[in-house]
């Protein structure tokens, strides 16, 4: 029999010596990459809205003891409706919602309105001490409103191919508050039969008034991170009838003859918004169990 090789020796006992080595060594942990849970397609949002409005009146009336001003009636002979407006306003609202699905969603929101300015001006030709009077009437006041909506909204998908942006449309559904502070009637009359000109002020004193409101909306999101998303969107908002507005003689503070009311019925606004959604869902980074390797 052939006896091993001294070399042969040599590298079995190195190979014995290695594998003991090995066997003494404590386990080798090897950290793993954080995983990243999937985001939720449903959850909880906190928004933030502002926005600028034009608004349109869909009624401007005066009444005299419950019934329009208007030809024919307590020797009018003529009247007219020369002007009605109302200036722009701007909003500021806050919310709160909860994401259904990626495609519906609805939120509560309660919005300020403010620096509205309400005015009117009409002509009225009626008969007076034996001839007639020619009258104008110019109407100014301030506006504010606070607005509560429940609105739903459909989520009409995403589309990255200029960032990741989602077109919505939407409905609400609630109330508005609106006040009318501060307002003034200034006239000017002139009788056909004596000559004389003269003027005649009256006020309101403040009021204000709780309606039926609803919006229609359309617009986009963007989604910056898993939190939060821009929004930039249109509405449509009826905000229903102003408080009734008894005009008074300014000397006396007694209602003017007639009772002599103005009524502003149907105001409806039409808004630029935007704003920014936080979501409460947290999409983390959670890390796995470290991998061991043992020998």
């Amino acid at each position: 029999m052939r006896r091993p090789s001294t070399a042969v020796l040599a590298a079995a006992a190195a190979l014995a010596a290695t594998a003991a080595t090995a066997a003494d060594m404590p386990p080798v942990l090897r950290q793993s990459q954080p995983v990243v849970q999937p985001a939720e397609s449903g959850g909880w949002y906190l928004r933030g809205d502002i926005g600028v409005a034009g608004h349109s009146i869909g009624n401007f009336g005066v009444l005299q003891n419950g019934s329009q001003v208007r030809v024919g009636t307590g020797g009018v002979n003529d009247y007219q409706l020369r002007m009605k407006s109302h200036s722009e306003t701007v909003s500021i609202g806050l919310g709160a919602g909860y994401q259904f699905n990626s495609w519906f969603r609805v939120d509560v929101t309660g919005e300020y309105r403010a620096g509205g300015r309400l005015r009117g001006m009409d002509y009225v030709n009626f008969d007076q001490s034996g001839g007639t009077t020619s009258q104008t009437n110019l109407y100014n006041g301030g506006t504010r409103s606070i607005v509560g909506l429940a609105n739903f909204y459909v989520d009409l998908g995403t589309f990255c191919q200029i960032g990741c942006l989602t077109p919505y449309v939407g409905a609400g559904f609630g109330f508005a508050h609106t006040t009318v502070s501060n307002f003034t009637d200034t006239s000017t009359g002139f009788n056909s039969v004596t000559g004389a000109t003269g003027s005649l002020g009256g006020y309101a004193t403040t009021a204000s008034r709780t309606s039926f409101a609803w919006a229609l909306m359309a617009g986009v999101g963007y989604k910056v991170n898993e939190r939060l998303t821009l929004e930039a969107g249109y509405r449509y908002l009826s905000l229903g009838d102003l408080p009734a507005l008894l005009l008074r003689d300014p000397a006396t503070g007694l209602p003017r003859a007639g009772n002599e009311t103005v009524q502003v019925s149907r105001l409806t606004a039409h808004e630029i918004k935007i704003g920014m959604r936080w979501s409460l869902n947290c999409s983390c980074a959670v890390p796995s169990e470290p991998i061991v390797a043992r020998y």
